[in-house]
């Protein structure tokens, strides 16, 4: 269950207005996650909130079984019938995920630009530009590099290093909708590296909104009262 949100806690920035001028603050998606893992393949789907403002972010998981998950400071709690059936510590990554990234204005750059990371070289081919960042000073040991490509001036893909040169894993986002002027990419797919065999997780959004004045109490739901 709790591999659901894998996908869903990645990347980095703090917020920032858009260079449009406007200051988005909400997104909600239907999604569906294909996964294949070592047990063999999963599949998920569900509705997600996030509010930048309350910094929580809600996945209403309806297959396959009902229940909540939210994601809130250092903490991941799973709901079901309303009550809090499980809870455990997890780093704080809401500011580092797909969703606060494109609502601050940064998925292009993944946030990079915000975390320390520098563009060590860049190369254009016809339909793409390949950015190479590498880790802050004095954490080379700690971070490996950064190599993005973009297409049509958004981000197409990541494939994050370990320090020692290994691949740590790769995504790739398509199909981008405009919504309310903001891009959003329908599709993630995300490749990870185990002992050796690669393992695939795709994730599809649909029904995407931006700053929503509907469903308030899913943006805002209060753990304190389960």
């Amino acid at each position: 269950m709790w591999k659901v949100v894998v996908f869903l806690l990645f990347s980095s920035i703090v917020y920032l207005p858009n260079s449009n001028g406007q200051a988005y603050f909400r997104i909600s998606a239907d999604f569906t996650i294909k996964e294949s893992t070592v047990n063999g393949k999963e599949f998920y789907k569900g509705k997600v909130f996030f509010d930048k403002n309350v910094n929580k972010i809600i996945y209403k998981i309806s297959f396959p079984d009902s229940k909540k998950l939210v994601m809130a400071d250092t903490q991941m709690y799973v709901l079901q019938n309303e009550k809090i059936i499980n809870q455990r510590f997890t780093p704080s990554t809401n500011r580092f995920s797909i969703f606060n990234l494109t609502l601050s204005g940064h998925l292009k750059n993944y946030g990079l630009d915000k975390t320390g990371y520098y563009i060590n070289s860049i190369e254009e081919s016809e339909d793409q530009t390949i950015i190479e960042w590498l880790p802050p000073t004095g954490l080379e040991d700690k971070l490996g590099k950064a190599v993005i490509s973009l297409k049509n001036d958004q981000l197409f893909g990541i494939v994050l290093f370990k320090p020692n040169g290994e691949i740590m894993g790769k995504r790739f986002y398509k199909d981008y909708v405009s919504v309310n002027g903001l891009p959003f990419p329908k599709k993630v797919i995300q490749v990870s590296y185990l002992h050796g065999a690669e393992y695939y997780k795709i994730t599809t959004f649909e029904n995407i909104k931006i700053d929503e004045l509907e469903n308030e109490e899913m943006y805002r739901i209060d753990l304190n009262s389960k």
